[in-house]
């Protein structure tokens, strides 16, 4: 998670919030990129603790299959 402080405590304006959440899945395996990105997505649509994050929040899956990095985003519902 990323997180922000902002203001001062002297003067009693002090902020702090999450700027976003950001994960990383790491997969070996066979099947298609195609297939492992479909699976990523719906285990971030099936997550309680994603839905209930990310809600106003930007949030960030990153992915590698097989040692190389899988481009996720091309295949990214708009929620």
């Amino acid at each position: 998670m990323h997180f922000y402080t902002k203001g001062s405590i002297r003067e009693k304006t002090v902020e702090n919030g999450c700027l976003g959440l950001e994960t990383h899945v790491d997969v070996t395996s066979d099947e298609p990129p195609e297939r492992i990105r479909e699976l990523i997505r719906m285990g971030e649509r099936m997550c309680y603790t994603v839905q209930s994050l990310s809600d106003g929040m930007v949030f960030r899956t990153r992915a590698s299959l097989n040692g190389e990095d899988l481009l996720l985003e091309e295949a990214r519902d708009d929620r």
